[in-house]
């Protein structure tokens, strides 16, 4: 039962709603402009918005110290 190829595998949209999350993040969208409602959805943006938000820190890794 796990040779199927009909393509549940492929149909998943959590990463591309984590994505969209990520961008509204990265383009300084407020946390409620979430454009989904229900929770599942809602779920993965705000993991994708919060994930972009702790990236960005304000400041290089590197050793350019001199």
């Amino acid at each position: 039962m796990d040779d199927k190829q009909d393509g549940r595998r492929q149909n998943n949209p959590h990463p591309t709603v984590r994505e969209a999350g990520a961008e509204a993040a990265r383009r300084g969208e407020p946390v409620y402009s979430c454009p989904y409602s229900h929770p599942a959805m809602r779920n993965s943006w705000l993991r994708g918005y919060s994930g972009a938000q702790q990236m960005t820190l304000g400041f290089e890794l590197g050793g350019d110290d001199e």
